[in-house]
């Protein structure tokens, strides 16, 4: 599964989960050369190091919870885990996020919550799905509603490119007064 991938593992990680990691082709490296950063503890001096980093500050390293590999062992079909429900914020967003969009997906399994519980489970038949337990139903990771919640719409879709029919789209970076941009349009036209 992980053939030819390097991984760095914060001294949070249990040792299953790192003998796991290089059971399936993976090796531990150093975190400058890593391709994975894992960790279970946020605070944990190792993973603050990674989050005061220049790769880190600079957008060219994310730091996982460790949990994905034990989904990824339970799971029937191996890649079918998504490793972006796995990123490992630092701890002082962590309360933001909860408070906006609920717990973390290795929060809300107990499976996921004890690591002393990791069990490889041996795939029995394969299968051409995969259900996700617990997923999150506010999909907290990616920031997109569920499809269960959206209305449901009648009519013809219709592609909507910005600048025809009469519509035009912005991109709004702060909260602003909305109505004063309407009137401005408004003067404009």
């Amino acid at each position: 599964m992980f053939q030819g991938q390097r991984g760095w593992f914060c001294g949070s990680v249990s040792h299953d989960l790192r003998q796991y990691w290089v059971a399936e082709g993976g090796t531990i490296s150093d975190p400058r050369v890593a391709d994975f950063l894992f960790s279970c503890d946020a605070s944990h001096p190792d993973t603050l190091r990674i989050y005061q980093s220049l790769d880190y500050i600079e957008d060219n390293a994310t730091v996982f919870h460790a949990c994905y590999l034990s989904a990824v062992a339970n799971a029937e079909i191996k890649n079918s885990v998504a490793l972006g429900h796995f990123i490992l914020p630092p701890a002082s967003l962590q309360k933001e996020i909860r408070r906006k969009i609920g717990s973390f997906i290795w929060e809300q399994d107990q499976h996921f919550l004890i690591e002393k519980h990791f069990i490889r489970t041996p795939v029995v038949e394969k299968q051409m799905y995969f259900p996700l337990q617990h997923y999150p139903v506010n999909n907290m990771v990616t920031g997109y509603i569920s499809i269960d919640a959206m209305k449901k719409f009648l009519g013809e879709l219709h592609d909507f490119i910005p600048g025809s029919s009469g519509y035009l789209a912005y991109h709004v970076q702060n909260e602003i007064n909305m109505s004063a941009i309407k009137n401005k349009l408004k003067n404009k036209y």
